[in-house]
């Protein structure tokens, strides 16, 4: 390969990169807001309001549970799953990130 063809080689994988780099910035965005709907998520899980509204529905209590193909925040495994999965994926990342800027390895 020529020194031409090296620097035209790694022009295009610096141009490919700012691509993605631009990518990341939106997917940061998305991981707060992420954290933000997951903090509710729990919030209403963990605090009672979840037993609450379930022990209703359990006494005969009617509530439109309806959903656009999810499943129902009222199934029991629902929002334990994506807490879990949350983590899960939350670990993940910190996982993959660790490994590239620990330089040492």
């Amino acid at each position: 390969m020529t020194t031409q063809a090296r620097i035209n080689e790694l022009q295009t994988i610096y141009k490919e990169w700012l691509g993605v780099y631009e990518r990341l910035e939106v997917a940061k965005q998305d991981l707060a807001k992420s954290a933000e709907l997951m903090t509710k998520l729990e919030g209403f899980y963990f605090d009672g309001e979840y037993r609450q509204i379930l022990e209703a529905i359990e006494h005969g209590e009617q509530f439109d549970l309806t959903t656009d193909g999810e499943y129902s925040v009222m199934s029991e495994d629902t929002i334990w799953h994506a807490l879990h999965d949350y983590d899960s994926m939350l670990w993940d990342f910190m996982r993959f990130c660790v490994k590239h800027l620990d330089k040492a390895e």
